[in-house]
């Protein structure tokens, strides 16, 4: 009798030493189920703040072209999209008369921004530039754009492509440039990039680029005006 206990005690250490990697393994399912929450918790509201900037750039394109108007049309509906306001120029010799072979396009944007202490501070040189020019003009500007005030946003998954964009296989080499020259300068992270052009001939599939865009959340009365 025991001899039959000495052995099982030894069987019973191995049960309980094998079973220690599965309490492990228990828990890394329960931290990999608690991950999405922490995807949703960065789509949580956060303070941001208006950043007024100009953004100007060169426009080449070898096989797409388009009017002034349809270009400045195009790109005001894509900053739209994410979340921007922007009233974009563009300037060539060719318009408004024929396509624009090599366009300068100007973006007067005011998009929002984290209210972060670095942004805080960049606001704050300008205060003083914007106080002065509502002096000059007699009153003080009443539009929510001008404001300096905090307010919130949220982080936003946008998706350029087609759908109610209107961006066909063409704009490829559009996407690409708003891509290098735009978004790096706006509240945009990058999600996916498949925006792959073919130097000097019609790209046949459909450049898809999506981001997270910092967008500002409505206020519930704006929300009830536009539901009514």
């Amino acid at each position: 009798m025991s001899r039959q206990c000495v052995t099982s005690a030894p069987i019973l250490w191995l049960t309980l030493l094998f079973s220690l990697p599965a309490a492990g393994a228990a828990e890394d399912q329960t931290a990999a189920a608690a991950a999405p929450d922490a995807q949703v918790a960065a789509a949580d509201p956060v303070q941001a703040i208006w950043k007024h900037q100009e953004i100007a750039f060169y426009f080449q394109s070898f096989t797409t072209f388009y009017s002034c108007t349809s270009l400045e049309a195009k790109l005001e509906r894509i900053l739209r999209e994410l979340g921007v306001h922007a009233r974009v120029k563009a300037r060539s010799a060719d318009c408004p008369y024929s396509v624009a072979r090599m366009p300068r396009v100007v973006m007067q944007v005011i998009s929002p921004v984290e209210a972060t202490p670095e942004a805080l501070a960049e606001r704050d040189k300008n205060k003083s530039v914007r106080e002065l020019a509502q002096r000059v003009r007699g009153k003080k500007s009443e539009h929510p754009l001008d404001s300096l005030e905090q307010f919130p946003a949220q982080w936003r998954r946008v998706s350029l492509t087609r759908g109610r964009l209107d961006l066909q296989p063409g704009d490829c080499e559009l996407i690409d440039e708003i891509q290098k020259k735009v978004l790096p300068k706006l509240a945009v992270r990058t999600v996916r990039d498949d925006v792959q052009c073919s130097p000097n001939q019609l790209t046949l599939g459909q450049p898809r680029l999506e981001v997270d865009a910092l967008v500002e959340i409505p206020k519930p009365d704006a929300a009830e005006d536009k539901g009514t």
